[in-house]
Formats: C-alpha cells, structure tokens, sequence
C-alpha cells in the first residue's frame, strides 16, 4: 500500500488523467502548474527551495480507478491505471470505463481516478522505503560506542546526513525504543545530545530516516510518489526537497516503517515561496 489519508481531506472527487501517464491507488497527484495540461499527474520531485521553481501543488491521493476491469501492479501492491497517449484518446477502444460520478458524463470513454483532495491540514501517513518500494531502510550493528550512551559506530546509512536533520532508533538492546535526533554528517558516526538511558552496547542494532521525529523535516518522494525516499538527503534549505511537519515516526517494526506529516502550508500557494 502507498500513501494514505489519515484524517483531514474535505472531499473525494473524480479527475480526468493527464495524457500517457500511470497512477497508482495509494499515489500522490498534481496538476502541472509549469505547462497546465489536460488532468492529474504523479505528484513531481520537488525542484527549488520547497519546491518554488516548480511551484506544483500536492492535490491529492489516489483512491480508485475507473477502470471496468481492474489490474494490479505487483512491484507497487497496488492497483494502478494507465492512461492513452494523446493519439490514442480513446484507448482503441480497448478498455471500458465505468463509474464516475459528479459532473462528468459516465458515457464519456476517457481514464479517470478518484482522489481525496489534500489541504495543508491534512494529516498523511507514508511508507519509507531506501531505493525502491519495499526496501527497508538499512539495519545498523553498532561496531564501536560513544560514551554514556551519546552514540555509536555503525555500518552505513542510506543517506548523506545533514546535522540535526535526521532520527535514529535503537531496535535492539538496552535502549530499545529510543528515538534520537543525530548530530553530524557522517554516515558511520552517530552522536546526539541527549543521552539514551543506558550504555549502547557492540551489536545493538538501530535505523536511521532522513525525516525529524517531529516537526519541521525535508523530505523527497518516489518518482510514482507512493512513498517517502530513506536514500534522500534532508537539508534545512529545502533546496529541491518538500517541506513538511511530522507528526508520527514509527521505525519500530522492519519494513513496515511511516511517517505520518502534514504538508507546509506555503507548498499550496501557486507561484509563492513554500513557507
């Protein structure tokens, strides 16, 4: 499963697709703000600080398909829909189309998907993923200690770090359970200033995400924008990354890693710096 709505969306609704694209139950959309085109598309990589130079809206996540006869995508679990290219507009009439509701006419032979509409105060929860879909975040065996409990050695994060950017969870050990936020760049070396309960101990075993437990965090999305990258390095700038406010992080399960976060409200202003 991909990004879910966990509280907050005003309303769900139906909307054509942009010519040629994919989108997937549990994905983000758009409309391009850049060459407004014909209907949603995957929600783009964010480019500028907070996404200014793009300046695309998130709109929403996929909830449905019109497809008659759905199909699955085993790779995203999800189901997914395809739409022609602009040659083709009617899909060599191949596919049937059912279902919509609103103002659209259900005659109408053209791909849509139904979306719960986002607002700055809409509360997602999003899987984390270090590369592709499914792929935990790596599992880290502490190698050498810091003193009193202030940090360890370990094999190597998915990310380059940006100092105070980024949590780390203890898994396994003494401090299991634990969230800290880490202090340096290094992507072996883990300190943090407030210190765990106890001694980190040689094979204790932690994760660490490019997000802030809480609060302010920078963030970038999968290309079908499903999920939330572990391989993307956060930055206070927010130079050509999302900004957002965490509200949950839970790393305690292995694969099954979220964040649950609300987008920064300015990333809804059209042609406005995200604030």
């Amino acid at each position: 499963m991909g990004i879910e709505v966990v509280q907050g969306s005003p309303q769900t609704i139906w909307c054509p697709m942009e010519d040629a694209v994919t989108l997937y139950v549990g994905g983000m959309v758009m409309h391009d703000t850049t060459g407004p085109l014909h209907g949603v598309e995957p929600l783009d990589a964010a480019a500028g600080a907070f996404n200014l130079t793009n300046s695309d809206a998130p709109f929403g996540v996929v909830i449905g398909t019109n497809r008659k006869n759905p199909v699955y995508n085993t790779t995203y679990n999800a189901e997914y829909i395809t739409s022609p290219a602009a040659a083709d507009a009617h899909d060599g009439a191949s596919i049937d189309y059912v279902g919509v509701e609103g103002v659209w006419a259900k005659g109408d032979p053209i791909p849509m998907v139904k979306v719960a509409i986002i607002t700055p105060c809409t509360v997602l929860r999003a899987p984390l993923y270090a590369t592709a879909y499914g792929t935990a975040p790596a599992l880290l065996t502490a190698t050498a200690i810091t003193a009193a409990g202030l940090g360890c050695t370990t094999n190597a994060i998915d990310f380059t770090n940006e100092a105070q950017m980024s949590t780390i969870y203890c898994r396994k050990g003494a401090n299991a359970g634990s969230y800290r936020i880490t202090d340096t760049t290094s992507t072996t070396v883990h300190t943090w200033t407030i210190a765990m309960r106890n001694e980190v101990a040689i094979g204790d075993t932690f994760v660490a995400v490019p997000l802030r437990f809480q609060g302010f965090s920078t963030v970038q999305f999968d290309v079908a924008a499903t999920y939330l990258e572990c391989d993307t390095t956060p930055a206070v700038a927010g130079t050509n990354l999302w900004g957002i406010n965490v509200l949950r992080l839970d790393l305690s399960e292995p694969g099954k890693e979220y964040c649950e976060f609300m987008f920064g409200s300015g990333h809804f202003a059209y042609n406005s710096p995200a604030t």
